[in-house]
């Protein structure tokens, strides 16, 4: 590969963590979002690859923990520890950190999104004045355990695809398994793991470092122009 392609591979590099990085801090404040975090180990050969058009994936998610904040309404739950909340969609079930649920026109538990929040017995429902979830996940209902929150992880997170800003699908057929480590906050939500300072200094150095190879591109242009008009008075 030629010192142009290389500085052209390396500009791709740079815009795709641009690109990592700016989505990372739109949503510092979105509870349960997990972070983007660049491959630096395939980032380079995959760039090489998006310049023969072909399709690649530059990026892992971060599953790190973020931290718990204490809202009060009863209707968020927040995990510490591992595991993930269930969500029945149109598409089949999905999988989420970010609990900030609200009750339906049915008096269903349901994500931002409308979609109804899974417990061991199927769709949660408050029927009833008071809903208190344990720290074990059981569902009460004005003193009556009712139900359990469904609260799984798998052996592979790296399996996971990100389907939006929270929600998660497990395209690779694996097992869910019991989260049995997870404890559920009532009144609590767990913030985006993204920690702004630190993506702004890798933003700042993407900038740089993308400037740098398109520097190195278009001096490598001005000498490509000026042979050619020199040779073109031989």
């Amino acid at each position: 590969m030629t010192h142009l392609n290389l500085s052209v591979a390396g500009a791709l590099r740079q815009q795709k963590r641009f690109e990592l990085i700016s989505q990372n801090l739109s949503n510092v404040q979105t509870f349960g979002y997990k972070k983007d975090v660049p491959l630096f180990s395939l980032l380079f050969a995959q760039s090489v690859k998006h310049i023969e058009n072909e399709q690649a994936d530059f990026s892992k998610v971060s599953f790190q923990q973020g931290n718990i904040e204490k809202t009060g309404n009863p209707f968020d739950l927040a995990i510490e520890g591992e595991g993930f909340f269930k969500i029945k969609t149109p598409k089949g079930v999905r999988y989420t950190r970010s609990g900030q649920f609200r009750l339906d026109k049915e008096g269903r538990l349901v994500y931002a999104e409308g979609f109804p929040v899974l417990g061991q017995n199927g769709e949660i429902r408050v029927n009833g004045k008071e809903m208190v979830v344990e720290k074990d996940g059981r569902i009460k209902l004005d003193g009556k355990e009712v139900d359990r929150m469904a609260l799984v992880t798998f052996d592979d997170l790296t399996k996971l695809t990100k389907e939006s800003l929270t929600l998660f699908a497990s395209d690779i057929p694996q097992k869910e398994k019991d989260a049995e480590t997870a404890t559920v906050l009532q009144g609590y939500l767990e913030e985006s793991n993204v920690n702004s300072a630190e993506e702004m200094i890798r933003l700042i150095d993407a900038l740089r470092t993308y400037e740098a190879n398109m520097k190195i591109i278009q001096s490598r242009d001005e000498l490509t122009g000026k042979v050619v008009n020199e040779m073109g008075r031989v």
